[in-house]
């Protein structure tokens, strides 16, 4: 039997409905499945987002004296190694910054402070990051290089780990460079320390290559075997001191 309906034009028969409601069901499952596909494709990155939240909360009572003495920049693979000179000028060294005044001493982090050797200084703020670069005293001229994060609760800058440094005895140097990179393009960085005997001719001997990682709370720990190997040693030469 025939059913109508005053809006229809045909009638509309039992195997019709059925056809209706095979088609709304399938429509149905085309919208689920949709809704799945979008919400698989969206970023799954809470550690980073939990990492975002924690450096602006760090950073957000940092001392504004503070900040001006550090120049921002974006980081995509940032070389760090030490100077030899004593007051080295930006043209020829590019983590030469600014120096620390008085005013500004009480918001360095415990154990770094100028001395007889020379100053510290501020270079440079990694952009999207709560890093902070600074050079400090080292075996004769501040030469060394460090990497600090504002910590707000101390109000006052704290250091995560040594970057950069150069140390001799007789004609044997010690030396490491540090690069601060994304291997795996993650928006979090990781660090590439190498470390070596250089001699008096500059070959590098008994050389260390280490890369390392940031866990949840930011601080570097050696990386999995996956991203060390995406750094290509050969593509992280230390600098040439003499």
């Amino acid at each position: 039997m025939a059913t109508f309906a005053s809006n229809q034009k045909y009638p509309v028969t039992s195997f019709n409905i059925l056809l209706t409601n095979l088609f709304d069901d399938m429509k149905n499952l085309t919208y689920l499945f949709a809704l799945v596909l979008f919400a698989a494709c969206q970023p799954n990155q809470p550690a980073q987002d939990a990492a975002d939240t924690k450096d602006k909360v760090e950073e957000g009572t940092a001392n504004q004296s503070v900040m001006d003495l550090f120049e921002e920049v974006n980081v995509l693979k940032m070389h760090l190694y030490s100077t030899l000179e004593d007051d080295p000028e930006g043209e020829t060294y590019p983590y030469a910054g600014k120096q620390f005044g008085e005013d500004t001493f009480g918001f360095l982090p415990d154990g770094v402070q100028p001395n007889e050797v020379g100053g510290v200084f501020g270079t440079y703020r990694v952009e999207n990051t709560n890093f902070y670069i600074l050079r400090v005293p080292g075996q004769e001229v501040s030469s060394d290089l460090v990497l600090c994060k504002w910590d707000g609760a101390a109000n006052k800058l704290r250091k995560v780990i040594d970057l950069a440094s150069y140390r001799c005895d007789g004609q044997s140097c010690r030396q490491q460079d540090a690069w601060l990179t994304d291997l795996d393009d993650d928006r979090v960085h990781e660090l590439v320390l190498r470390t070596a005997d250089v001699d008096a001719t500059g070959k590098a001997l008994n050389e260390k290559f280490v890369v390392l990682s940031q866990d949840a709370e930011g601080n570097f720990k050696p990386s999995n075997e996956l991203i060390t190997s995406l750094a290509i040693e050969e593509y992280y030469r230390l600098h040439k001191m003499r």
